[in-house]
């Protein structure tokens, strides 16, 4: 093998091909989307670090505007209801929900009627709820936190909020997870509800 063959390929093996930059965090539209698009698949906190730095330079902070006295403006027209005045006029008298009692467990059912999506990141965990339920107003929701390495540190954290029939609503939970990433699960545990009556 002659001298300069040798040496290309020592140089080959010391300087191997660079590793993967940073995702690129400019294809995204905001910096919520930015952390749930760029951190899929990450597992290394470092990586992660680098990610919501990279997020959140990509989409800083505003501070919130100023508030602005409101300017009148003259009272529109009505604009008149094109339906024929009998469906109008029931429209009109159909009555809005109120509650009936207090605030009970939800049934099995009902709490199957209760959709939620969880974007939890350290400590805190946003949830948005969809309540399915045509006649309850949800009020509290407990949510169960737990490692399936370790099933005896399972937590509960209960948010109060108030979804009504087919709303939904996002909440915060300040959660303490200490579990493996892979082990890590979670799930609605329970909730509260006040029946609504029309």
């Amino acid at each position: 093998m002659t001298p300069r063959l040798s040496t290309a390929l020592i140089i080959l093996v010391i300087f191997p091909v660079p590793a993967p930059a940073v995702a690129d965090v400019s294809e995204y539209a905001n910096y919520d989307e930015c952390i749930l698009g760029a951190l899929k698949g990450v597992s290394s906190d470092v990586a992660a670090s680098a990610i919501i730095a990279s997020c959140r330079s990509t989409f800083p902070e505003t501070a919130p505007a100023a508030a602005v006295a409101p300017v009148s403006e003259p009272a529109a027209e009505p604009i008149p209801d094109p339906r024929p005045e009998s469906a109008a006029a029931a429209e009109a008298a159909k009555p809005e929900p109120a509650s009936a009692g207090e605030s009970r467990e939800l049934t099995p059912e009902e709490l199957s009627n209760l959709k939620a999506t969880l974007f939890g990141f350290t400590t805190k965990y946003k949830v948005t709820f969809e309540n399915m339920n045509e006649d309850i107003t949800v009020t509290e929701v407990t949510i169960a936190v737990w490692d399936d390495f370790d099933p005896r540190g399972l937590k509960k954290y209960t948010e109060t909020m108030n979804i009504p029939p087919s709303g939904e609503q996002k909440v915060e939970y300040e959660v303490i997870y200490m579990g493996d990433d892979e082990g890590w699960r979670w799930k609605v545990d329970s909730a509260k509800g006040v029946p609504v009556v029309y």
